[in-house]
């Protein structure tokens, strides 16, 4: 990895940066076209469609948004120094990590349709498997994850407001009590994001089809929220690295293209490692799993197109040294991660729930749109008020200087 920093052009660009009003406008219009869209398909005769492209949209967004996220814990942890304006871009989803909160709890009120199991007896596993017990576990871990997230950004903030200030013995001790508080709260949150994760994905995904278990699910599900929450890092780095003010050179680029590549390598993998388990074992309660996804219609067709456009195609692509450095290539790859990760948390819903019956996936679009508006709504706030790069960075670099 290149320890060269993205150059900001912060001057030019005072803080708050101003967002254009037809940013809010559109952000509003889709939250408007998700809400009606939903509100008319749950008031249908059959509302079950409109409770899964809800779950199917809850857990791809607060995926998106936990993965970007933790991607800026994740380099604040491995102290590099190249990174501080991808660390503030991850930091703007606070605020969606909080709405997810919200959403979730809203799915409590649709669990009859979407949770096969509760007219169920499970026997032994209703100790685990019963309400409220599943939404008040996964909402309390969403919950600890935002506040810890807050806890996080502010800490963050504070640091970034001493910026102006002269230096001095008294601000070098304030710097480094931040410094410790963010590995603090850094650790702390990639323990509990851990377990939230494995939760999300053994709660709302793996019991949605009773039968079937797997204790590689939950960490198949975790890496591939960091997986979509890279693509969309970069998305958002190559659309407003000039809003931003930053000057990204190939070499960065090409670092978070090594970080997309790594990723599709660790999906495929643990794809593999699943797959190869139901092979080898062929048991009922495994293959329950795989059968609707491979040996019927339209699935089997569309999970193949999942494997090579959301695991073997972009890295192959990103192989290439070039695909990587260039901005507008390294964008269109992350664009088709991004597509292809909303495609496969579809498959992990809708073959479960509705293998003869899929139902017009334009719902799951329509009420995406909502989910995208939020997302919007709640990060440009926060990203308008960040820096790109503080005393914190400045100082991080002449640790690392230090040490050569």
């Amino acid at each position: 990895m290149s320890i060269e920093r993205p150059k900001t052009e912060e001057r030019e660009h005072p803080l708050p940066r101003r967002v254009p009003a037809w940013v809010y406008a559109a952000a509003l219009a889709g939250v408007v076209i998700g809400a009606v869209s939903f509100g008319l398909a749950a008031a249908a005769a059959d509302p079950a469609p409109a409770w899964r492209a809800l779950l199917i949209n809850f857990l791809f967004w607060s995926s998106v948004a936990q993965g970007a996220f933790m991607w800026a814990v994740a380099f604040r942890l491995s102290r590099t120094t190249w990174s501080a304006p991808f660390n503030r871009i991850g930091q703007s989803t606070v605020g969606f990590l909080g709405v997810s909160v919200l959403l979730f709890s809203g799915l409590f009120f649709g669990r009859r349709f979407y949770l096969p199991w509760l007219p169920m007896n499970l026997g032994d596993r209703s100790v685990w498997l019963n309400v409220p017990f599943v939404f008040l576990r996964d909402g309390a871990g969403l919950l600890v994850l935002f506040v810890l997230a807050a806890a996080f950004v502010r800490v963050q903030l504070r640091a970034d407001s001493m910026s102006g200030a002269a230096e001095t013995d008294a601000q070098e001790g304030r710097l480094h009590r931040s410094d410790r508080r963010l590995s603090a709260l850094g650790v702390s949150l990639a323990l509990v994001y851990a377990v939230v994760a494995t939760l999300i994905a053994f709660d709302l995904v793996m019991s949605l089809m009773p039968t079937w278990f797997s204790t590689l699910f939950g960490w198949y599900y975790l890496v591939g929220a960091l997986y979509a929450g890279m693509a969309a890092l970069i998305i958002t780095v190559v659309l407003l690295r000039r809003w931003l003010g930053l000057t990204v050179g190939p070499q960065q680029f090409q670092d978070l293209g090594n970080l997309l590549m790594a990723f599709a390598m660790l999906m495929t993998y643990f794809l593999f490692s699943q797959a190869l388990v139901i092979w080898y074992e062929n048991l009922p309660p495994e293959t329950a799993f795989a059968i609707p996804r491979l040996h019927m219609q339209p699935w089997g067709a569309l999970s193949w197109v999942a494997v090579w456009v959301c695991y073997l195609g972009p890295f192959f692509l990103l192989v290439v040294r070039e695909m990587k450095e260039n901005p507008r290539t390294l964008f269109a790859v992350s664009v088709l991660v991004f597509c292809a990760m909303w495609f496969e948390r579809y498959l992990l819903v809708t073959p479960s729930l509705a293998a003869k019956a899929p139902g017009a996936p334009i719902l799951v679009l329509l009420i995406g749109a909502g989910f995208l508006g939020l997302l919007v709504l709640t990060a440009a706030p926060v990203l308008a008020r960040l820096p790109m790069s503080g005393l914190l960075d400045v100082r991080l670099l002449r640790e690392r200087e230090a040490w050569r």
